[in-house]
């Protein structure tokens, strides 16, 4: 695909609209889409399938297969058969492809500006998604129409802690209006931001000054899930409840019965096993689940798990006959 050309920005725009509306010949539209291409990275094929409705998307992907683009016009151009607007769809590419330029011309736009907001802040989570920074404040500051952090029940929040931009997490949760609730969703934002390892974003969302997530939500599973992935800052986080928090939202090292600890024990996440004996309160026992945390050890040649848990101050765990029976069998002395 050739580079954009350098056109006015204006005119740039006004191309993209008149091939989202269909209002020229399919020549003309074939052209303008290559500008479009350029800017958001979609085809002519994708462009006419986000328009797409209902029980029309056979018959619209068989005439872009067959390249028979008057019928997929006809087809799209049918009185009804579009839900969105040109602008929103234009935007919602734009913000996806983090096109601050584009976005800009398109909620400026003297005639037919598209909103901030458009399908219930779909253009915001498009951007919130791949960390468009820039995007997702020119939505959220829009004059006019302006995006909520806290759309569609929170789910730019959940995409943006999902990948670990940070930096986007502390603009919707610092929003002054609407702002979104780290604790949405029972605290799923936090669930996935564990579970990947993404230490600044739980920081954020354990701290928000309002509907801050709770680290001990979903009966534990926020630091089953990190302790299972070795993210052992991510645990340490978790187990020192945050300053303003009741000290009741701290994880407790041995929920469910001390799973946690098994399943750092299975993958020889040794910094975890220790953080979890030595948690303050609710201290993991080395001997749950009858030495299951010590069978994993040994199962895998753990050494420095197995001295762990072997060692504890209390609760120790017991070389009895199961943990040397798995042992003996991977030949670990």
């Amino acid at each position: 695909m050739s580079p954009l050309p350098h056109l006015p920005s204006e005119v740039v725009a006004d191309l993209v609209l008149r091939a989202l509306r269909l209002e020229a010949s399919i020549s003309e539209i074939s052209a303008v889409c290559r500008f479009w291409h350029s800017i958001v990275d979609l085809n002519l094929a994708e462009l006419l399938m986000l328009r797409e409705n209902g029980n029309m998307v056979s018959l619209l992907r068989r005439a872009l297969e067959n390249h028979k683009l008057d019928v997929a016009l006809d087809l799209v151009t049918r009185p009804g058969s579009l839900e969105a607007s040109a602008e929103a769809l234009a935007l919602v590419g734009a913000s996806e492809g983090g096109h601050v330029e584009v976005v800009h011309i398109l909620l400026g736009a003297p005639q037919h500006a598209a909103r901030a907001d458009c399908r219930d802040g779909e253009a915001l989570l498009a951007a919130a998604e791949r960390g468009h920074v820039e995007v997702v404040c020119i939505l959220l500051d829009a004059p006019q129409h302006a995006a909520h952090a806290d759309c569609q029940g929170g789910l730019a929040l959940l995409a943006a802690a999902e990948v670990g931009h940070h930096e986007v997490v502390r603009i919707l949760l610092d929003a002054p209006q609407h702002a979104a609730h780290a604790d949405c969703f029972g605290g799923r934002a936090l669930l996935l931001a564990a579970g990947y390892g993404h230490y600044e974003v739980v920081r954020l969302l354990l701290d928000a000054p309002e509907h801050a997530a709770h680290a001990d939500c979903q009966y534990g599973k926020v630091l089953l899930e990190a302790a299972g992935y070795g993210h052992h800052e991510v645990v340490r986080i978790l187990l020192d409840a945050p300053e303003h928090a009741a000290p009741e939202h701290a994880a407790h090292a041995d929920c469910q019965g001390g799973e946690a600890l098994v399943a750092a024990a299975e993958y020889g996440h040794h910094e975890v096993v220790r953080l979890l004996l030595d948690a303050q309160q609710h201290a993991a026992h080395a001997d749950c689940q009858r030495g299951q945390a010590l069978l994993e050890a040994a199962r895998h040649g753990y050494l420095g798990v197995a001295r762990l848990l072997l060692n504890a101050p209390q609760h120790a765990a017991r070389a009895d006959q199961v943990a040397l029976v798995e042992a003996a069998r991977g030949g670990h002395r």
